[in-house]
């Protein structure tokens, strides 16, 4: 591999296995000047076809964008939004198709957002499906709403002491004292 700044021959001097990657720490032989690199195994990610029929290469990014924006000002934390769309993103390469549906797509997105957040799952939905008019609204609300309500995981923030302050609580009862 070539030095990114001169040019020159590296070599390396670390390698180590980071998740589904190889991290190496590379220095170039001519300027001293150390870098890291991942590399991973290259899968063949699917095209995905466009409703209006247009295919484009499978974007990661994309899928992450409208599920981070479907979770705007909700309690989803950031490593169930990575791990969703890891999970889509794999259905997808491992279905073995060399073309999926964007529909498809936002199918699986929607399958793995209704557990986590009810809001967020109709948010997507109501723009993945476009409904036309306000019973096909309502037909979005009613999915979300069947959602099975899922444990706290660890990355969410937990309750503070004190905060929960109704009748009986330890706090109330301190605050009386």
């Amino acid at each position: 591999m070539q030095c990114p700044f001169c040019q020159g021959d590296t070599r390396v001097v670390d390698s180590r296995a980071v998740d589904s990657s190889t991290r190496r720490r590379r220095e170039c032989r001519a300027c001293a000047h150390r870098f890291t690199t991942y590399e991973r195994i290259a899968e063949l990610e699917p095209a995905v076809v466009k409703r209006d029929g247009r295919r484009e290469p499978f974007q990661r990014d994309k899928v992450l964008q409208g599920v981070r924006l479907a979770c705007v000002k909700r309690p989803v934390p950031e490593s169930a939004i990575e791990s969703l769309v890891e999970s889509v993103r794999t259905r997808a390469v491992q279905d073995g198709h060399a073309e999926v549906p964007s529909l498809q797509i936002g199918e699986w997105v929607l399958e793995r957002l209704r557990p986590l957040d009810g809001v967020a799952a109709f948010r997507f939905a109501s723009v993945l499906h476009n409904p036309g008019d306000f019973s096909e609204l309502e037909r979005e609300i009613e999915l979300a709403s069947q959602r099975e309500p899922t444990e706290p995981t660890d990355d969410q923030q937990p309750a503070l002491p004190g905060m929960d302050a109704g009748p009986g609580s330890e706090a109330t009862r301190q605050a009386g004292s």
